[in-house]
């Protein structure tokens, strides 16, 4: 837990346990607290990493938009200020994005690569549910934002069975949220809106896993699998019944996979 400077602004990660190095990168609305309770299973295998980038939790918040290629420039920032040449990256939605273009373009400094629940650009239908996330956050409404922008993230059956904790959790929002934070998820989300790393993929050296879920209605599984024929060195697995936040759906398989992944030495690609 702590931060480092980058052109004056105070970026915040946190560094759990030993090992191989394992860096994560967040999905949009998430931050380093979000993997509070996946840091023991992680941080007892291999050393993780966890940074919050531009705009997410306790590092700074921007002014003015920008777009994804400073987040690549701060995770370049960041392992130089950790001494670390490479590392392996797992990038959950918004993250895998960043990762892809961070892999494409720095492909010696990527160890191992996870994309999780992702897509190598931002679809039409991709854009217009950010249109409809960031008019949410404009609202500064808890209610509102979380009507609109939660229960698309989840497969449909897990919703209706955790539903009173997805209502506590919208309680949470409207209670902590505040303008400042909504408009952070607002530039956020302006931030992917040029997103298209297609042409690049075949840029990136790391073996790549690629995890999806069945029923991911925000990164939908045929972007997956443009992401996994892209890339040269990808395999592909998909966890059933789960939505785009897999790894809350189904963190024991989540887990299974990432940590059998970075910690194998045994090629998927060619099993």
């Amino acid at each position: 837990m702590a931060t480092f400077l980058l052109e004056g602004r105070e970026i915040y990660y946190e560094d759990h346990g030993a090992g191989k190095p394992l860096l994560v990168l967040n999905g949009i609305f998430m931050s380093c607290a979000s993997w509070e309770k996946f840091i023991p299973a992680f941080s007892k295998k291999c050393r993780l990493l966890l940074l919050d980038f531009y705009d997410q939790g306790r590092t700074v918040k921007r002014e003015a938009d920008y777009t994804q290629a400073e987040q690549v420039a701060l995770v370049d920032a960041f392992l130089r200020h950790m001494g670390l040449s490479s590392c392996s990256i797992i990038g959950i939605s918004y993250g895998g994005e960043v990762a892809m273009q961070f892999a494409s373009a720095y492909p010696e400094k990527v160890v191992k690569l996870i994309l999780s629940n992702t897509a190598a650009n931002t679809s039409d239908w991709l854009r217009d549910i950010g249109h409809s996330w960031e008019y949410a956050c404009n609202s500064h409404d808890g209610k509102q934002f979380f009507k609109t922008c939660i229960p698309i993230v989840y497969s449909p059956q897990f919703y209706v069975k955790n539903y009173a904790w997805a209502s506590a959790r919208e309680a949470l929002f409207e209670r902590v949220f505040t303008p400042a934070i909504y408009d952070a998820f607002s530039r956020l989300i302006r931030s992917a809106e040029t997103h298209d790393v297609r042409q690049a993929l075949h840029q990136i050296t790391a073996q790549t896993l690629v995890i999806s879920a069945e029923h991911d209605f925000v990164t939908p599984l045929y972007q997956q699998k443009e992401i996994v024929a892209a890339i040269p060195n990808a395999a592909h697995a998909m966890i059933v019944d789960a939505g785009h936040a897999v790894m809350y759906e189904k963190p024991a398989e989540f887990i299974s996979l990432v940590l059998g992944f970075v910690n194998s030495d045994t090629d998927l690609t060619l099993v």
